[in-house]
């Protein structure tokens, strides 16, 4: 991220690369006071960190596990049809590494090289040669360079997360004892607090495009709206660091691949997660999802012509042979929505009596998201961090969001007229 923020020039001795991952608009982001704060701060915890941050990332690591493996019980459960649903892939990855010169095909035919996967993961994982590489995933001998070696961890998984999102969300709305209601094409356009008998102040009212939602005594507030949280809060004059990082992604159909190519074989495509330091795929059921590209630019998803072109040219480079689909396909943006400490923001925030957060880290958002959910839910509920700590065996208090979500009145109002907002 750093290097996005102050990429070295080549004539100053800086790596002269045909495809950057990290992107940024200058014009975006420059003007904008809060992602200035924002990156200051990243900046400061980056190369300063406190003497305490080491042991939070410790503590959000065993969260991570804990919540990963949640999920992963529910995908395996085999009286859930929710892997089914949702493409779940447990077949591994390969984070596979070249040795040899990438040939672009542009007009300056220019060369570069690119380097092995900086991806760093817990999984359990074992370096293997090419020959094993071939006959585990056999689709990288169609890649425009073969590679010669990879990271391979048998134990890693994968699935869509829109899919497993949308019904989610399904069973929420019908299961009746749920009670859950989701109200479509509202926006939150400002908030309303009282100050309560304890003398903190408690949200009592939200305004939205389509009327007042009262907000009873006894109810509390959780916003766990991913990277728009910032903007949700800076409604209730509170600065939340969180910045969304867009990402680029486009889904291609297997079936659709053999269809249209009949000398295509099954194993030709992609099995499993396939990654490099640049492109990353991975097989969910029928398709084949192709995500690269971390890009600063505000909230805006649409894709930025130029790195769209950039992200297409390194698709066609990793997955030739399906070419026909990678030029129609459209390609989709999102945002991983990070905290500038790259700790999540878990738990309730001190100014208010009722309002709680729970957002980032970045791509790992949902993953975590069965976890997250019962970890808030029993903060909500009264449960202390202690106790949760006696029954999980992580200190929920490492992501507590005091300290880092914090009132900030006219700062907040500086940014929402930057946001229109």
């Amino acid at each position: 991220v750093l290097q996005c923020m102050l990429p070295l020039p080549v004539w100053l001795g800086g790596p002269k690369e045909n495809f950057r991952f990290f992107h940024q608009n200058y014009g975006e982001t420059i003007s904008d006071p809060f992602f200035l704060r924002w990156i200051y701060t990243f900046t400061m915890t980056s190369i300063f960190p406190d003497a305490h941050q080491a042991e939070k990332r410790v503590e959000q690591l065993k969260f991570t596990k804990y919540a990963v493996g949640d999920m992963v019980r529910m995908m395996e459960d085999s009286e859930d049809p929710m892997a089914k649903v949702s493409g779940y892939n447990k077949r591994g990855s390969v984070s596979i590494s070249y040795d040899s010169i990438l040939e672009e095909e542009d007009d300056e035919s220019s060369t570069k090289k690119i380097s092995p996967t900086s991806k760093m993961s817990y999984e359990p994982s074992r370096s293997i040669d090419a020959s094993e590489l071939f006959q585990i995933e056999p689709s990288v001998r169609l890649m425009k360079v073969a590679p010669t070696s990879a990271k391979y961890e048998d134990e890693a998984k994968a699935a869509n997360s829109e899919r497993f999102t949308l019904e989610l969300a399904r069973r929420c709305v019908e299961d009746r004892e749920l009670d859950v209601s989701i109200e479509y094409n509202t926006c939150v356009k400002a908030t309303a607090s009282s100050i309560n008998k304890a003398g903190k102040s408690q949200i009592v009212q939200l305004h939205t495009n389509r009327g007042i939602i009262k907000v009873p005594n006894d109810v509390k507030v959780l916003v766990a709206a991913g990277a728009w949280t910032s903007h949700v809060l800076a409604l209730m004059e509170l600065y939340a660091p969180v910045y969304p990082l867009k990402g680029y992604s486009m889904t291609v159909s297997a079936k659709e691949a053999l269809k249209d190519n009949p000398q295509l074989k099954l194993e030709d495509l992609p099995s499993r997660i396939v990654s490099d330091k640049y492109l990353y795929t991975s097989r969910l059921g029928d398709d084949i999802r192709i995500t690269s590209i971390g890009e600063f630019g505000g909230w805006d998803t649409k894709p930025t012509p130029d790195t769209d072109a950039e992200f297409r040219r390194e698709s066609l480079s990793r997955m030739p042979h399906l070419a026909p689909l990678i030029n129609k396909v459209s390609t989709r943006c999102g945002h991983r929505p990070y905290v500038s400490d790259g700790l999540l923001l878990l738990g309730r925030i001190p100014s208010h009596e009722n309002l709680f957060v729970s957002v980032g880290p970045g791509s790992n958002g949902w993953k975590l998201a069965m976890g997250s959910g019962d970890i808030i839910d029993r903060l909500m509920d009264g449960q202390s961090k202690e106790q949760i700590q006696a029954e999980y065996g992580f200190d929920v208090g490492a992501l507590d969001p005091a300290g880092r979500v914090v009132f900030s009145p006219i700062f907040s109002r500086l940014c929402r007229a930057r946001w229109n907002i």
